[in-house]
């Protein structure tokens, strides 16, 4: 796991508050000179809102997104967009502030890879990561000792256009580098012409 980005150490919640600020200040500030923001919305009357999509790797570097992954758009967190799942398992990231205004979201990165970029997973049965293989959304699911992996598609995760599931071996709790492998072997196998599997529901 990685360490938090929080100072080691801080005398009370007011430090961490400033901690924070001063992040999402810098966040800004280099989205601003590095970045054009994306227009998204609008959603259901709610102005369309400003949004600086950055990436930050495991060493805090901040990383220009050069794709923007489906499951990273933004929506207003009270919206409900024709077609989605309140409780959708791969819409995770919603802003604070007015509708309206500029904001970053910041995407934690797992490892560069040629043609992947890779959400850092997240939980424990089901451990679980999305990004983008070639351009096209993909799902990453493991529970139970066996993994998933769904691309592409208008619901990469009920409807992907590709899927494929496999048992392992690993113990009950994966490493992240054994997730970035078990999403590395499910890309090239993609990219080698397997066949999809049907999904498993």
């Amino acid at each position: 796991m990685m360490a938090s980005d929080l100072p080691t150490t801080y005398l009370d919640y007011a430090d961490a508050f400033k901690f924070y600020s001063q992040r999402t200040a810098d966040d800004l500030a280099w989205a601003n000179a590095n970045l054009t923001p994306v227009n998204d919305g609008p959603w259901d009357g709610i102005p369309s809102a400003q949004v600086y999509y950055i990436g930050i790797n495991a060493t805090g570097e901040r990383i220009k997104l050069s794709q923007i992954s489906g499951f990273w758009r933004y929506k207003p967190s009270n919206v409900e967009l024709a077609g989605s799942d309140a409780s959708s398992r791969h819409q995770s990231y919603y802003l604070a502030g007015e509708p309206g205004s500029v904001a970053v979201v910041r995407i934690e990165l797992g490892p560069s890879m040629p043609g992947i970029l890779i959400e850092r997973p997240k939980g424990s049965q089901p451990v679980q990561s999305t990004g983008l293989i070639d351009g096209k959304d993909f799902y990453f699911r493991e529970s139970d000792g066996f993994w998933s992996l769904s691309v592409g598609g208008a619901d990469v995760v009920d409807q992907p256009d590709w899927y494929y599931e496999e048992e392992h071996d690993t113990p009950d709790d994966l490493s992240e580098e054994a997730v970035y492998s078990l999403i590395a072997k499910g890309a090239a196998l993609l990219r080698s012409g397997t066949p999809t599997m049907a999904v498993e529901q």
